[in-house]
């Protein structure tokens, strides 16, 4: 399997690529983006610092100028790149997936997410040749963005109180400014597994795997703490966990968010009244934001959805049911503290606790996402398609198909042979039928149930 994902590039590093290959993207990226400097971060993990050696020799080799900001979540590169006026941004990390894991995450001018459609395939075909001559012009510098990039951070400072908050850094690049974000705030913090270790020892760098959320909740528990938060190994995406102990879905957090912009802090959103979720997220979005006064639209899945799809439709705000939280007011960007700490300040600002304001939101019965490795999955989402080709079919991401009580979305994992599966109803008894029937389907079809 390639290693050159529809919107980044990852895999196995040292079997599936490895430093020549990182020194040959660097080389014929310049060309492709016709970059002058480019700016680079990077994760903790062993082979970060390889990668970015191999990969800043042949932007080097290329003529193009290198700007290492260092270790660092992944979300500061793109903020990095806007500010700073680079033509283009590269993150090293392979986000959620295990140790053994490497990758890329590249943007080309004002961050826009280098993709499959707009780069990453002709990248691919590129690679193959030999580096050419050496071209003069290029240089090696550093930059601290961090004051920067803390001094953006602060503007959603305002409203917290004292809660009470367990914060897991997941041994990811939260870690590195987990202590200067919380400098000031007068919440109760317990920071946890917040040293940044290449092997995730804690627990695994996603957050959204049950395993890596048990200590969290325990601790919420045992603390008697207002809320839990667990943010990924890149740092880029954040999970919450309710003073019940209870892992919250990420799209009812991007509804739950409606109160930041519509009720407490309108000024934030000036004329803007649009909020955008993926097509795999509940229709509990588009009531409460109605009530709210505002507008809501499903979008596909991705950063350069979100990017394009916030200044098209007007919007604040958007978040994807992985985790990711995307604001007009961050440069269309994603980003993991802003949440983090617009959280806090909606349940500062509310008498209710998390878990009730959430049950406020929640009208529908969720599966959340479900996994099944399969091989021949394209195959098996037409045999889906033509099985209820009686419903309401949309083909944002995947297909979704929407019936009066309940729908469904299936779509293939853009980096391994994973078929995910989001299942909602209109109760509990429709939600159990429903996700019998189709799980019955894909095992017949040859797929199996994947956990981790």
């Amino acid at each position: 399997m390639s290693i050159f994902k529809s919107g980044s590039i990852r895999g196995k590093y040292g079997s599936e690529w490895n430093r020549e290959t990182a020194y040959r993207i660097g080389y014929h990226l310049v060309a492709l983006l016709n970059a002058k400097k480019v700016v680079i971060g990077r994760d903790g993990r062993l082979s970060s610092n390889e990668i970015f050696d191999a990969l800043s020799e042949g932007i080097l080799r290329a003529g193009c100028s290198v700007t290492d900001i260092g270790m660092i979540d992944t979300p500061a590169v793109p903020f990095s790149n806007i500010i700073h006026g680079f033509d283009c941004g590269i993150m090293i990390t392979a986000s959620h997936n295990p140790p053994e894991y490497n990758g890329l995450k590249i943007s080309g001018k004002n961050a826009l997410v280098i993709s499959h459609e707009n780069g990453l395939l002709e990248l691919e075909n590129n690679i193959k040749e030999l580096p050419g001559p050496f071209v003069s012009g290029g240089i090696k510098d550093t930059l601290d963005i961090i004051p920067e990039y803390l001094e953006k951070l602060r503007e959603y400072n305002k409203g917290i109180g004292k809660l009470k908050c367990i914060v897991d850094c997941s041994n990811g690049m939260s870690s590195v400014l987990i202590k200067k974000i919380l400098k000031n705030l007068p919440g109760d913090y317990k920071i946890i597994n917040d040293t940044v270790d290449e092997n995730f020892s804690a627990h695994g760098p996603n957050p959204t795997i049950e395993s890596a959320l048990s200590d969290i909740k325990n601790q919420v528990l045992k603390g008697n703490a207002d809320l839990g938060i667990c943010f990924d190994g890149d740092g880029d995406r954040t999970i919450f966990i309710d003073e019940k102990g209870s892992w919250v879905s990420p799209d009812l957090i991007i509804a739950f968010l409606g109160l930041y912009y519509f009720k407490h802090f309108p000024e934030k959103r000036g004329d803007r009244d649009g909020v955008l979720y993926d097509a795999r997220s509940t229709n509990s979005i588009n009531d409460f934001i109605s009530n709210l006064g505002g507008k809501s639209y499903i979008c596909s899945t991705g950063h350069t959805a979100m990017q394009e799809g916030l200044p098209s439709l007007n919007g604040i705000y958007g978040g994807e049911l992985p985790g990711h939280y995307y604001y007009s007011d961050f440069y269309n960007l994603d980003n993991g503290w802003i949440p983090f700490l617009q959280i806090q300040a909606i349940l500062s600002l509310e008498e209710k606790t998390f878990s009730e304001l959430i049950e406020d939101i929640n009208n529908y019965s969720f599966s959340g996402e479900i996994n099944f490795k399969i091989q021949n999955g394209e195959l098996l989402i037409e045999k889906i398609k033509e099985k209820y080709s009686h419903g309401k079919q949309t083909f944002l991401d995947g297909v979704r198909v929407d019936f009066t009580d309940w729908w469904f979305l299936v779509r293939m994992a853009n980096t391994e042979p994973i078929l995910r599966l989001v299942v909602e109803g209109k109760n509990d008894l429709i939600l159990k039928q429903k996700v019998e029937e189709l799980k019955d389907f894909i095992y017949q079809s040859g797929g199996s149930e994947h956990l981790s």
